[in-house]
């Protein structure tokens, strides 16, 4: 270490004590004025230092040239990487683990913006248990007729069978993980869709998850909510999801194996429902019924199909005058 580096480290050690350095990565592509304010929103962190690390999955405007106007002062450091081509979001988010310096990886979609106490509620829950690899926390959704909290449900048992059925954690704007874990598991990227959930499965198995039940993501409803571009990547990846997983499941049961893939249908047939796609979404909730017929909801959903439009319509108004009912 050279002198001028030793007093750069003195520096941040009297400014930020003995805090771990937490590395930001935010994963871009094609969302300038969305990457602008999820840079603002990781600026405005409570918590130092921070490290920057922006992955550009090959932009029209390069991320470089979008931030140019943005302060970037009050980070410890800032690293901005260019895929030559674009490979996909999770090729992006291993491209962020492999430049992370921080102790801690915590992950931010472009679309998504922070409370300002997020990082050092996470950094909190790490140092309070040596044991745990990743925290997560609630969200609050705008941009929905209707917004409001998301708190991720409380675990008891095994995690691992919860997120084999149900993705339990949430956005990856959610979670930090420790950055030595991360890159133990990386990002499959040849998955088309699903990969958070995929990913959380796999950490499940080798380390140990710390909930944080306050909405500290703010998470754009409408900025993700374009199903139908990506629908036939869910397929893809339910398809592979089941492949996966279907010996890991089957560890727990064959009656825990049907519940498996009957949530799994279940998932992909409730976005063609609400792509309006009757037809195979009525397919696809007929078969999660067949696997795991345990399971209300799947009935539910699927008696919603069987009048297309009209009987989805009257489903979508029963909901929001219950939703009314328990508001008031």
């Amino acid at each position: 270490m050279t002198a001028d580096q030793s007093n750069a480290t003195e520096e941040v050690e009297t400014v930020h004590g003995n805090n771990p350095l937490v590395t930001v990565v935010i994963t871009t592509y094609n969302r300038p004025s969305y990457l602008k304010d999820a840079v603002r929103s990781v600026r405005a962190q409570t918590y130092a230092p921070v490290e920057l690390v922006v992955v550009d999955d090959h932009s029209d405007t390069p991320a470089q040239e979008v931030l140019n106007d943005v302060s970037l002062e009050s980070f410890h450091s800032v690293n901005c990487i260019r895929h030559e081509e674009n490979r996909g979001a999770n090729a992006a988010r291993n491209t962020g683990i492999r430049a992370a310096s921080g102790e801690y990886i915590a992950f931010l979609d472009d679309d998504d913006r922070w409370v300002e106490t997020k990082v050092e509620r996470q950094v909190e829950a790490f140092q309070k248990d040596d044991d745990i690899g990743v925290t997560y926390t609630g969200l609050r959704t705008v941009n929905i007729e209707d917004a409001g909290e998301v708190i991720p449900p409380e675990i008891e048992m095994n995690l691992t069978k919860e997120l084999l059925c149900r993705n339990v954690i949430g956005t990856l704007s959610a979670v930090m993980v420790r950055t030595d874990v991360a890159r133990q598991v990386p990002f499959d990227e040849e998955f088309p869709s699903w990969a958070d959930l995929e990913w959380y499965v796999n950490l499940s198995l080798m380390t140990m998850f710390r909930r944080i039940p306050e909405p500290l993501v703010i998470y754009d409803y409408a900025s993700h909510n374009r199903l139908s571009e990506d629908f036939g990547k869910k397929q893809a990846a339910y398809e592979r999801f089941v492949t996966e997983f279907d010996d890991l499941a089957a560890q727990y049961g064959h009656t825990f194996r049907r519940k498996m893939r009957g949530w799994a249908a279940y998932r992909l047939g409730s976005t063609a429902l609400n792509l309006h796609r009757y037809d195979q979404a009525r397919r696809l909730l007929a078969t999660a019924v067949r696997w795991y017929p345990l399971e209300p909801l799947f009935l539910k959903y699927f008696i919603a199909t069987a009048g297309g439009r009209y009987t989805h319509g009257l489903a979508r108004s029963v909901k929001r005058v219950a939703s009314v009912a328990h508001s008031s």
